[in-house]
């Protein structure tokens, strides 16, 4: 049985979520970029839980994570500036997500 993601795909970024810069490795940038993705974009959180799943093998789920600052502590500060990455430049011409 599959999850339904109540997610409105054509919601346009803000102008700090679009000018995302991958490059910046400051943990602090990245929490409140992975933040306000978390909490504007259900299909962000979608791939965040299907991430921390496979790698973690632990459920999240709405109840024990509503918001990032549950998550946070479990992500290692590297691993949110590859998921906001992965998310923000996937489709973006000239760029390639790095592991």
């Amino acid at each position: 049985m599959g999850l339904l993601i109540n997610a409105d795909f054509k919601k346009k970024l803000d102008i700090k979520l679009y000018r995302f810069d991958p490059k910046k490795k400051d943990s602090k940038y990245n929490e409140e970029i992975f933040s306000e993705m978390f909490i504007q974009f259900p299909q962000f959180k979608a791939h965040v839980a299907a991430y921390i799943e496979r790698n973690y093998c632990f459920v999240v789920n709405d109840e024990d994570h509503a918001d990032p600052r549950s998550l946070l502590p479990t992500l290692k500060p590297e691993e949110v500036r590859r998921l906001n990455e992965w998310i923000l430049t996937r489709n973006k011409p000239g760029t390639l997500c790095r592991k």
